[in-house]
């Protein structure tokens, strides 16, 4: 009972939708601006199932990349992001703020954030994550736990996505040296899981969390070029 109670307070303080019509203005404005500056491709929008509940994932070779959910679902997406976000210019670190994201501290327990994200999800919500934490360079590495364990706690469907810029998201510096736009696409895969614990429970191991990790960043692996897979090619 007290367990119930718990979950429908934590769906009352995060109810799903949110904040609506400021993230259908931003996703304009980053529609606008990706048509305005960069030469972007979407492939794989057939994969896209209707509704939720539904775990989106997806790599993150640079900050930018989170757009890629945004610009290529048309969810009303959540967002789990790093708090730090340390590859991100200073002046841009605002952004997270306007979407208004659940965000995480990498090394600490995050509980309100898992919580949180569990009752989105409770709530046939649709959930983007980035598995590897914050932005690096390519290749892919292994995932951070959080995205297998929410995948693996709450038994949700999981969608991949690869977003790979050849230009490394200059798009300044493209535009200037290159005289063309940079290029970016994204490739949506197709749904896969449930993902489930060996024992059939929702208190996976650390093996369970492990394998659900390798298994995620495989797929999103498969959508990108071979040379940024690393040890998932």
């Amino acid at each position: 009972m007290k367990k119930t109670k718990f979950r429908e307070e934590h769906q009352k303080k995060y109810p799903y939708p949110r904040y609506q019509f400021r993230r259908a203005l931003l996703r304009g404005g980053i529609g606008f601006l990706a048509w305005l500056l960069l030469n972007y491709e979407v492939e794989g929008k057939k994969n896209l199932p209707k509704e939720g509940p539904l775990l989106v994932v997806s790599n993150h070779f640079h900050f930018l990349d989170t757009i890629g959910p945004i610009h290529t679902t048309r969810y009303p997406l959540e967002f789990i992001n790093d708090a730090v976000m340390p590859m991100a210019p200073g002046k841009l670190k605002f952004l997270p703020g306007l979407w208004k994201t659940l965000r995480i501290r990498q090394g600490t327990a995050n509980l309100e954030a898992m919580r949180a994200a569990e009752a989105v999800l409770a709530q046939d919500g649709i959930l983007a994550i980035m598995p590897e934490g914050h932005a690096h360079k390519p290749p892919l590495h292994e995932a951070l736990p959080g995205a297998a364990f929410l995948a693996l706690r709450l038994g949700v469907p999981i969608l991949p996505i690869g977003t790979f810029s050849e230009d490394n998201w200059d798009i300044f510096g493209t535009l200037r040296n290159k005289k063309r736009k940079a290029r970016v696409i994204s490739k949506i895969g197709k749904p896969f899981g449930p993902l489930s614990a060996a024992d059939g429970g929702n208190r996976p191991s650390r093996e369970d969390v492990e394998r659900a990790g390798h298994e995620i960043m495989s797929q999103i692996a498969a959508l990108l070029p071979p040379k940024v897979r690393g040890a998932f090619g």
